[in-house]
């Protein structure tokens, strides 16, 4: 005789039962498959941990190259804003105040110049502006207030940016007398 059939709520007790009405027993996990599940484990572990060194590692460069532009940014923005007053790293002040613009072109008129001799050969003087001896028929200037002398050209480049002479930065004016 064949066993009852199962309540209509018995679900479990239906799953129990193979096709042909047999009760049998829920396997329960061997040893193999709780190696396994510690092993996978283990490796999920691992991954995590490697995925957070490597979050931890960016996350550092990311600090420092953040660090390292704060740091340019401040240097840059004291530059621009000429860092009277401002800057913890200033030069030491001098008498020394070099006018902003340059002498005009009609002022270069009025300061003298010179013709290079022969004899300037014998013991060649050299243009401070560009480290070149004085060659024999060249055109130099020399600076009324200090004496100091130039090329033609190169101290003309210089004055118009900076009224100084190159040299000692003696105050350069032109003077029609």
């Amino acid at each position: 005789m064949a066993p009852p059939p199962p309540a209509a709520g018995d679900a479990a007790a239906a799953a129990d039962q193979d096709g042909k009405g047999r009760r049998h027993r829920r396997r329960r996990p061997d040893c193999a498959g709780a190696g396994a599940r510690l092993l996978s484990l283990g490796v999920q572990a691992a991954v995590m941990a490697a995925a957070l060194a490597l979050f931890l590692l960016f996350a550092a460069a990311a600090a420092i190259l953040l660090l390292h532009l704060v740091v340019a940014a401040r240097a840059f923005r004291n530059q621009r804003h000429g860092g009277a007053g401002r800057s913890r790293y200033r030069v030491p002040e001098t008498s020394y105040t070099p006018s902003r613009a340059g002498l005009s072109p009609a002022d270069l008129r009025f300061l003298p110049c010179f013709a290079a001799s022969a004899s300037a050969s014998a013991s060649p003087e050299l243009c401070a502006v560009c480290l070149e001896a004085a060659c024999a028929g060249e055109r130099w200037r020399a600076l009324p207030a200090c004496g100091h002398a130039f090329h033609a050209a190169c101290v003309d480049r210089w004055l118009a940016r900076a009224a100084a002479c190159p040299v000692c930065r003696a105050a350069v004016s032109a003077s029609a007398s």
